[in-house]
């Protein structure tokens, strides 16, 4: 349709109100989104109460109040609430070293942002105890994590790219993210076999000890071969 004749204030708000979601479709998401909230509550409490091979998807959607087709409107399986959860975890890692100083070293970096994720991370500790034991448990449950994780930390390495302002042809960023994915699965295993309240000095363990093997290695490495 043609905009000639129609007054430019009248052209922008038109242009406004189509960039805004209706009433409708926003009512809509918020319901789907009590819906699937209803049922990742529903699941982590039978997890925790009768465990994780036991509970069913139609117990899932009998506790959340709704029906097993509802349930997969929203979930391919129970492993997919579980792996839902460990994606949490992963944004708030996320999230949190997006929020570091630009200007802050990138492992410094990374020990802030975990000792802020992990924290946060560990306000419903029964339930991270529980994902933990189920994914040292169950290997196909920890193969489908692990490819989620794999995406998070895709994500982790263009961010890390971003903040060094690193070239494309730089590994640099992809180690670093490696790096922080793999502190920040040893931070969560090794609260779980110690059970400590000191986040902030399980972190700087880990750290520690990774700068101490670093610092380890000679200044030139001898050739493997000739």
């Amino acid at each position: 349709m043609s905009n000639e004749g129609i007054e430019p204030s009248k052209i922008k708000a038109r242009r406004f109100a189509q960039a805004v979601p209706s009433a409708s479709s926003s009512l809509k998401a918020r319901k789907q989104q009590v819906v699937r909230d209803a049922l990742s509550v529903a699941a982590e409490e039978l997890f925790l109460k009768q465990g994780f091979d036991e509970t069913t998807v139609e117990q899932i959607a009998l506790t959340a109040g709704v029906s097993r087709r509802t349930f997969f409107r929203y979930y391919e399986s129970k492993e997919d609430v579980m792996v839902e959860r460990s994606d949490r975890l992963g944004e708030m890692l996320l999230t949190e070293l997006s929020e570091r100083p630009i200007d802050e070293p990138p492992l410094l970096a990374i020990r802030n942002a975990l000792v802020s994720a992990v924290e946060s991370s560990l306000a419903d500790r029964d339930l991270v105890r529980y994902v933990i034991r189920v994914l040292r448990e169950t290997s196909s449950l920890r193969r489908a994590i692990m490819e989620r994780r794999n995406r998070i930390e895709e994500r982790i390495c263009a961010l890390m790219a971003q903040r060094l302002g690193a070239a494309d042809n730089d590994n640099t960023p992809m180690l670093l993210a490696f790096i922080t994915r793999a502190l920040h699965d040893t931070a969560f295993n090794a609260w779980y076999d110690h059970e400590t309240n000191d986040i902030e000095g399980l972190v700087d363990d880990l750290v520690n000890r990774l700068s101490s093997i670093v610092s380890d290695m000679p200044g030139k490495y001898p050739r493997v071969r000739n």
